[in-house]
């Protein structure tokens, strides 16, 4: 056991004998909390309309959906954390879909005999109109076809009034519920922080003057001032011997670094944009740059996959990406029989490395990276070999989950 834990031991028990945590000033010690969804690896989003599968049809439900959709869409775009793309798109890595379950509403009066000002009695009539919805969303992942998460909301509100007809209709009730159940709709979607409050300490001795210190030492504690706080706590410590300030100064040097730990933690998985798309195309770039002399000359070919759109956007992507770090050169095929002997290469399926190697020696480039995806769902991966065209040995491959 260190001094110091030996040292923190025995002021923990001092404080317990002494029954002195007490004090009305709170410190908070942040931390992230994961959302209630697991979002991780999920980038590009698509969104279903949500569905009414509550067994009641009409206008109102029709637009409850549609008001669902509508505040589901503006919460997840208003995250800035995924990309959004539309339901039916291949690249997606999950789908947002929603069902509203349960709706519904019920009329009411209550008879009550009062009387009025001068005392006579009448009968007074009030009218109430209840309402009820429940409904649960969730994001399926677009790799295995399972949900990664499901939440349920439901909640209930009325309306009451002396005229029926000034009742507010269960639609307009109904979006209350749903405006009150999404306020932490954020939090169910994306990492978030929390807070746990610690308690300062308040000082027992019946030394005035030290009372005043610790008081003054407070005062900037209550402003804010955390670092300035610190400081004086260490004086008090080290001249007065006061255990609270000790404690005091370790509390705040804990909620400092706790909240500069929790914002660089949140801010970095709010900022990563990297699906498992993405971070393939990482993989791949970062390989190629390691494994590849920079300056080298290379061009980049598909082969038949099986998802033929994806391929196109992940090549794209890979192109794009070698060409912005600029450490390899990228041959552009541009004479249209080199392009046509391409485009039936891809066609054919079949990886044949002399086809390869002829197109190469025609762009005179010192590699060809071969490109392909295989499987599907959550068995598909991205391929990648590297073709040496003066040896025609396949120098490097390498395949990720995508």
């Amino acid at each position: 056991m260190t001094k110091n834990v030996f040292r923190s031991l025995i002021i923990t028990m001092l404080v317990l004998e002494m029954g002195i945590i007490s004090c009305a000033t709170d410190v908070p010690i942040k931390s992230v909390r994961l959302p209630t969804i697991d979002t991780t690896g999920i980038q590009r989003l698509g969104i279903k309309p949500f569905e009414n599968v509550s067994g009641i049809d009409g206008s109102d439900t029709a637009q409850l959906t549609r008001y669902l959709t509508d505040k589901a869409t503006a919460l997840i775009t208003g995250t800035r954390k995924f990309t959004m793309v539309a339901p039916g798109d291949p690249n997606a890595d999950g789908i947002f879909s929603g069902e509203l379950t349960i709706i519904t509403s019920k009329d009411s009066q209550e008879t009550q005999e009062v009387k009025d000002k001068d005392g006579k009695p009448y009968t007074l009539i009030t009218y109430k109109r209840d309402a009820s919805i429940e409904f649960s969303y969730s994001i399926i992942s677009s790799r295995t076809d399972m949900p990664v998460g499901k939440v349920v909301k439901k909640g209930s509100t009325y309306s009451t009034s002396s005229s029926p007809g000034e009742l507010s209709d269960t639609l307009t009730l109904a979006k209350s519920i749903v405006d009150s159940q999404m306020r932490g709709f954020s939090n169910d979607i994306v990492p978030y922080i929390v807070s746990e409050n610690r308690k300062l300490m308040n000082e027992i001795s019946k030394d005035k003057v030290l009372k005043g210190k610790m008081k003054a030492v407070l005062a900037l504690v209550k402003n804010g001032n955390y670092e300035e706080a610190i400081k004086q706590y260490d004086i008090i410590s080290s001249e007065n011997g006061s255990v609270a300030a000790q404690i005091n100064a370790d509390i705040l040097r804990q909620s400092i670094a706790s909240d500069n730990a929790a914002n660089a933690r949140l801010s970095e998985l709010l900022n990563d944009k990297s699906g498992l798309t993405e971070k393939a195309i990482k993989q791949a770039v970062d390989a190629l740059h390691s494994k590849l002399p920079s300056g080298t000359n290379i061009s980049i070919m598909k082969t038949r996959s099986t998802e033929r759109d994806m391929i196109d956007y992940v090549v794209n992507q890979l192109t794009k990406t070698i060409i912005q770090t600029g450490k390899l050169t990228i041959i552009e095929r541009s004479d249209q029989a080199l392009i046509d002997a391409e485009q039936q290469f891809q066609l054919s399926g079949a990886v044949s490395d002399e086809s390869a190697v002829s197109i190469g020696k025609q762009l005179g480039v010192k590699y060809i990276v071969l490109c392909w995806i295989g499987g599907e769902k959550s068995l598909r991966r991205f391929y990648t070999e590297v073709l040496n065209i003066e040896t025609a040995q396949i120098e490097y491959q390498d395949d990720v989950e995508i």
